[in-house]
């Protein structure tokens, strides 16, 4: 299972070990899946329920029981016993995408609550499967702030506020360690998202080497 992100995937690319990048690249696909449930549905409880699915699919997985199939369910069981992730991490990351069920553009107080328990829960998940415990949650609230806005508008968002996440993340970069750069790496396009800019391929895969040569973002 890969993520529709294509920003998240040419990222990942920079990543040399190709289990752990495909591990990776399950765990945004995961986030994906959770995101996607509040596009899907025109009924709160429904997206509950959904969630709600989800949330007893990692107890199964927790408790060692026979688990639900779905296509992400048996990665996320191999990913969680391969590298001794915490399963309430999981269920941390499930219930921080509750708000998304109210239908219009979030607070920025509200949007952060969500990217923490979802970008942020995930890259602190990632950095963990390549061995390193950086704080990415300045980085992470970028990335997310950028897609919550670009796939469903902020009411209190604009260039100053992007601007101050962009300052925060920026810093943050400064002195990662390399093997979690890929990780940080969505941040350099995070303008294109905020703004509504919409590059091609080749634009973002320049522009993505040069800030993993460089480690700016």
């Amino acid at each position: 299972m890969v993520p529709k992100s294509e920003d998240i995937r040419l990222a990942c690319a920079f990543i040399p070990e190709a289990n752990k990048r495909a591990d990776i690249l399950v765990l945004f696909a995961f986030l994906e899946t959770l995101r996607d449930i509040p596009e899907r549905v025109t009924d709160p409880l429904m997206g509950e329920i959904r969630l709600r699915w989800w949330f007893e699919a990692i107890e199964e997985i927790d408790q060692g029981r026979a688990v639900r199939y779905h296509p992400l369910t048996e990665a996320l069981k191999a990913i969680i016993e391969r590298y001794k992730q915490a399963p309430k991490d999981f269920f941390n990351l499930i219930e921080g995408q509750m708000p998304l069920l109210d239908k219009g553009p979030l607070t920025i107080k509200d949007a952060l609550s969500v990217v923490d328990r979802g970008e942020g829960v995930v890259c602190r998940l990632a950095a963990h499967i390549l061995g390193e415990s950086a704080d990415l949650t300045d980085i992470a609230r970028l990335i997310g702030m950028s897609h919550i806005k670009a796939a469903r508008g902020l009411s209190d968002a604009g260039d100053m506020e992007f601007a101050h996440l962009k300052r925060e993340a920026v810093k943050a970069a400064k002195g990662m360690p390399v093997a979690v750069m890929p990780l940080a790496l969505p941040a350099t396009l995070a303008g294109d998202l905020w703004h509504g800019r919409m590059p091609g391929p080749l634009s973002k895969r320049l522009r993505l080497f040069w800030a993993f040569i460089s480690a700016k973002i």
